[in-house]
């Protein structure tokens, strides 16, 4: 077995228009991402020309569009939408340090335009200026929120390191990794238009919940494109770097024969003309991973449906764009 194409459709860039409520499209385009550091004015060209570089705004999309949906002034949520991306670039910007990463986006990441060391500290300044901007607004609950949000994100990419070259990994540690390193601070964006908008504990939770679901089935397709020739990275790069991701793991719950030569490939970045599996096993095993990460959107609609009748008004156009979300998602690996 060589490659097996896994097939995306549209990205989120191409369909952002298409189903985006136009508040929260003005909104998004209007967010201010620049950053400026007088004393060291490097730190700003080197971001922007990196982690801070054309990014989808995932993240602060979610915030607005689920403030929309409770009826919260857009304007109130800028400065958090803000946070939401710096934070996430920080963690980029780490990440490529302790993945000796040197390209992304199809550009040199930050420690290969300049160093490890000034990558690290452009990440922590980026964070500092998170908290720095965010302790004006005054709201003690949010700030909090997200420095435990800051501490799951180091948790999980600690747990995805003790993982590194480690063959019997569970499904457990698997999804603890997904839910602290991916779902955690989409599950910020979520609850924080939540404690604005000053709705029950349930609802917050509520939409707590949803984001961590998304955030799981999230790192589920990621896992899965990573097996996907046309992807847009190295086929089986979790494999090379010494991981192993819900793909790989159901192939070897249902093959038990492959344990020895996955095991030999673990942490070995070699180009290969041939890998141990057949095709009808990677096949399966992206299937059944596909179909936990379905399970876990249509629990993440469940849970937009009772939110919306728990609310008085909900703004049902951006009930209706969260949605597209999760049906962009399934679309994104059938």
């Amino acid at each position: 077995m060589d490659f097996v194409e896994v097939r995306s459709r549209v990205s989120f860039r191409q369909m952002y228009l298409d189903w985006i409520p136009q508040a929260t499209a003005e909104a998004v385009a209007n967010l201010d991402l620049a950053i400026t550091v007088h004393t060291v004015p490097e730190i700003d060209i080197l971001l922007s020309k990196t982690v801070l570089f054309r990014g989808k705004k995932f993240r602060p999309t979610l915030c607005f569009l689920v403030g929309q949906f409770l009826k919260v002034p857009l304007s109130q949520l800028h400065s958090y939408a803000r946070a939401s991306e710096f934070v996430h670039a920080a963690t980029l910007a780490h990440d490529d340090v302790i993945d000796e990463s040197r390209i992304r986006r199809n550009r040199p990441t930050l420690n290969a335009r300049s160093s490890n060391a000034r990558a690290v500290l452009a990440g922590d300044l980026l964070l500092a200026r998170v908290m720095s901007e965010l302790s004006s607004l005054g709201e003690i609950e949010l700030i909090r929120d997200l420095s435990r949000t800051v501490e799951e994100l180091v948790h999980g990419e600690w747990l995805q390191l003790e993982a590194r070259n480690v063959f019997g990994i569970t499904r457990t540690h698997l999804e603890t990794v997904a839910r602290k390193k991916t779902a955690s601070l989409m599950s910020w964006c979520c609850s924080t238009p939540a404690r604005l908008a000053k709705v029950s504990e349930g609802i917050r939770q509520a939409c707590f919940q949803f984001g961590e679901l998304l955030g799981l089935a999230f790192q589920m397709i990621d896992d899965i494109i990573d097996y996907d020739a046309s992807g847009g990275k190295p086929f089986a790069q979790d494999l090379r770097e010494g991981l192993i991701n819900f793909v790989t793991l159901e192939m070897l719950e249902e093959n038990p024969s492959l344990s020895e030569p996955i095991q030999k490939l673990l942490g070995n970045d070699t180009d290969l003309q041939s890998w141990p599996w057949r095709t009808i096993e990677l096949v399966a095993a992206t299937d059944r991973v596909r179909a936990r990460s379905q399970a876990k959107l249509e629990a993440a609609d469940q849970i937009l449906s009772q939110v919306s009748i728990a609310l008085e008004k909900p703004d049902l156009e951006a009930l209706q764009a969260l949605r597209s979300i999760l049906v962009y998602l399934k679309e994104r690996i059938r």
